[in-house]
């Protein structure tokens, strides 16, 4: 071979190097634009990667209608599957905040023992004499409401958005080989997958990083209810449908929130704002609460549809009651998280008091802006959203106007008969009063009740006992 033709040849190496280098270069930057910068609209991806879509973010039933609950999503694999770990360390006051001489109430082991007279709600733990918060009328409603349910697991808690004062908070185990159902309590195990409550972590990552206003028109294509055929890109020539943010929102998209994840907010953003919510952190509470745990792709790792998925909310989360209503309290308390309290007081055997519990504030994850705009998605769920026909309902027509809230609804990956159902918000809406309820069912997919049914049968005996309380003071200042 003559030096002209080896000169040749190796130009030719050269230019095919360059280029194969070039390639790399490009695609390595689509995929980093995924997790905090915007990724190019015709960015795209293997068919394997939309093999995995369409297997694992596709619905029960293929509908595509938004408002419809049966576009209901499957958990995406156990954490058991995924090498999870649980993030819960044994709890402490002295780490926890709440330093009190009974340590923190283990709800399992008083849930029977509460007495209920017209000085309060009282029990005895750890040698001490405690004062609950709950108010017994509210507390009697929702034992009720849930008393007459059949052949389900689920739970409701109510507590005030501005002090987390835990009001009511009560569940049924019917069901008792429901997956949602343990030796512990459900309203503080953090056994169910949280769905579609993972929106509300990245409507707020999404309004305060980018400033969306819930009028704001947002284009996509595929419909909301499946993860498929990319449909989590942008494409200006195919995404031909608009819907606004409130709207997304209250009628939980799919696609719009897997796009806000991946051109608003970015996934480092999601994993921010989650733990600010607390997932993977202890909540501080004198009530032993097990920590919500939500599993996002590693950022070094992840595909752009793995990104688009952690947004919508599939994937491996966990979360308790007591959690789902914190999500909604901080909307209602102009962003700022407190910790939940279920203990007033606490005696000794003298009668002496020797601890009286308190608000206390955690953190504050967003402005007060912020909190105004999340109401505002949130009243959209209630008034033409997945939860419209429940709260239209005798107890909160009139009311449904000043109530919000998010819904989530899923299959198990592991017990394919069961639905989880989730409704966390708050009423009413723009009160210094307001406050929070997360409500949970598990129901077989041939007796399904909704969270929402709940939910709306909880929120109406709350507003129907403070109506009568509120008609009693006026009486008595006239």
């Amino acid at each position: 071979m003559n030096i002209e033709t080896r000169r040749r040849n190796l130009s030719r190496q050269q230019v095919i190097v360059r280029l194969l280098t070039g390639l790399g270069c490009i695609g390595a930057g689509i995929v980093l634009q995924a997790f905090d910068k915007p990724p190019r609209a015709n960015a795209g991806e293997s068919d394997a990667t939309s093999a995995v879509a369409d297997s694992r973010s596709s619905n029960e039933d293929g509908t595509s209608d938004p408002n419809s609950e049966n576009a209901s999503q499957k958990v995406g694999g156990s954490f058991q599957n995924q090498g999870y770990k649980d993030p819960r360390e044994e709890l402490t006051n002295e780490k926890q905040a709440f330093q009190t001489p009974f340590g923190q109430v283990v709800w399992k082991d008083v849930e029977k023992k509460v007495d209920f007279n017209e000085n309060g709600a009282f029990v005895s733990y750890n040698g001490f004499k405690l004062k609950l918060t709950l108010q017994s009328n509210l507390q009697a409603a929702l034992e009720r409401t849930l008393a007459a349910q059949r052949n389900i697991a689920g739970a409701i808690v109510i507590l005030e958005s501005r002090t987390g004062r835990i009001l009511a908070m009560a569940e049924t185990k019917a069901n008792a080989s429901s997956p949602l159902v343990s030796d512990d309590s459900i309203l503080t195990s953090a056994r169910a997958p949280a769905a579609s409550l993972m929106k509300i972590v990245t409507a707020t990552a999404s309004i305060e990083k980018s400033n969306l206003d819930p009028d704001q028109q947002i284009s996509f294509r595929g419909g909301c209810g499946s993860l498929r055929n990319r449909n989590w890109l942008r494409d200006p020539q195919t995404d031909r449908q608009r819907m606004s943010f409130s709207h997304a929102f209250g009628s939980s998209c799919n696609t719009i929130f897997a796009r806000l994840a991946l051109y608003e907010t970015g996934l480092a953003s999601l994993r921010q704002y989650a733990e600010k919510y607390l997932f993977n952190r202890p909540i501080p509470s004198d009530l032993r609460i097990e920590t919500s745990a939500a599993l996002l792709p590693a950022l070094e790792m992840a595909t752009a549809l793995e990104v688009g998925e952690a947004g919508a909310g599939f994937g491996s989360s966990k979360l308790s009651p007591v959690h789902a209503a914190m999500l909604s309290a901080a909307s209602g308390n102009d962003g700022i998280l407190m910790a939940p309290y279920l203990v007033e007081e606490a005696y000794d055997s003298t009668g002496r008091v020797v601890y009286s519990g308190a608000p206390l504030e955690i953190s504050r994850i967003f402005t007060k802006r912020t909190a105004d705009k999340m109401q505002r998605l949130m009243q959209e769920t209630v008034l033409s959203g997945t939860s419209r026909r429940y709260f239209r309902r005798k107890g909160t027509a009139r009311d449904r106007f000043e109530i919000g809230g998010k819904t989530g609804t899923l299959s198990d990956a592991e017990e394919r008969g069961t639905l989880y159902t989730w409704f966390s918000g708050i009423a009413p809406l723009e009160s210094p009063q307001n406050v929070a309820i997360g409500t949970v069912v598990a129901s077989p997919k041939s007796w399904v009740v909704r969270a929402s049914s709940l939910a709306q049968i909880g929120l109406a005996q709350y507003l129907k006992i403070e109506r009568q309380e509120r008609s009693k003071l006026q009486k008595i200042t006239r």
